[in-house]
């Protein structure tokens, strides 16, 4: 009975060790699974790749936030995107690391594709905990030159930067002439953001005015006889700021991926959010209302 008490108290001891060792893989994995970085003053302009894993859920819907965030530039993106708006199926989407700031967790992604000669594209996005707000915080192109988008976090604010890099001169018919010894940098667009009640509103220096910019080449709007056609900017923008954010009636003309081109788009803001019915215009008559409850897009319907 002595002999038989031991190997039982031996046995207990062997299988809760087991048990310890296994639960100790299983945390780890968690961990590696579950990236979490917190932020107070940081500078994205790269990805690590040992912070990526797969992703489980929720393709679909982050490939759409990605194509409405690249609207927030206002203008065309870098390369052109059709083809693979239509074959989404080739778009690899993955979990990227999970970012606290101010103590709000922030999911982010990277996307990344093949696009015109087989150039890689990635990029990093930032996503709200809701999945229906998005913004991209980091991305590399290659396309008749570099470029790359570079973000600066800082507690709930974020600059976000597009540049040119140049590694060539040109002659006056466009041919290289000499390679750089020190690559030069061109600021293409530069936006700021402040986050605000689980979005990324966009932030302006000014503190209060009344906002008319018109900039980028102009567009001839045709009509059927001719003699009413007119040239408008590609981009423009109408209204009021008021504490750094947009607020009170705005008409903006700007870079819609949807349409893949420049629409007249307007509606309201509540101190940065929009709100209530905002209506899109690519070709004169209103083709799309989109419906807003402070940030949130409620429904779409096209009257």
């Amino acid at each position: 009975m002595k002999y038989l008490k031991l190997v039982i108290i031996c046995c207990l001891t062997l299988f809760i060790s087991f048990c310890k060792k296994d639960e100790k893989k299983t945390t780890s994995l968690i961990k590696k699974d579950l990236v979490q970085i917190s932020i107070t003053d940081t500078l994205i302009n790269g990805i690590d790749s040992s912070k990526i894993v797969d992703l489980k859920k929720n393709k679909e819907k982050i490939i759409e936030i990605f194509f409405r965030s690249l609207d927030k530039d206002c203008i065309k993106p870098l390369i052109n995107f059709n083809r693979v708006k239509n074959f989404k199926e080739k778009i690899e989407v993955k979990k990227y690391v999970n970012f606290y700031i101010n103590n709000d967790e922030y999911q982010s992604y990277l996307i990344s594709f093949f696009y015109e000669n087989d150039e890689l594209y990635r990029s990093i996005l930032l996503t709200n905990s809701i999945l229906d707000d998005g913004l991209l915080i980091y991305e590399k192109v290659l396309d008749e030159g570099e470029y790359l988008r570079t973000s600066k976090i800082n507690k709930n604010f974020i600059t976000n930067s597009i540049f040119k890099i140049e590694h060539f001169n040109y002659d006056k018919k466009g041919n290289i002439s000499k390679e750089l010894v020190k690559n030069d940098s061109l600021l293409v667009i530069k936006n700021n953001y402040l986050i605000q009640e689980n979005y990324f509103l966009e932030y302006f220096n000014e503190t209060n005015l009344s906002f008319n910019k018109e900039w980028g080449d102009k567009e001839i709007i045709y009509t059927k006889d001719g003699i009413d056609s007119s040239y408008v900017y590609l981009y423009e923008m109408k209204g009021k700021i008021k504490d750094h954010l947009k607020v009170g009636n705005w008409e903006e003309r700007r870079y819609i991926s949807e349409y893949d081109k420049s629409v007249w788009l307007s509606g309201k803001y509540v101190k940065g959010f929009k709100n209530g019915e905002w209506s899109y215009s690519p070709d004169g008559p209103v083709d799309k209302i989109e419906v807003y409850s402070m940030g949130k897009m409620i429904k779409t319907y096209y009257p």
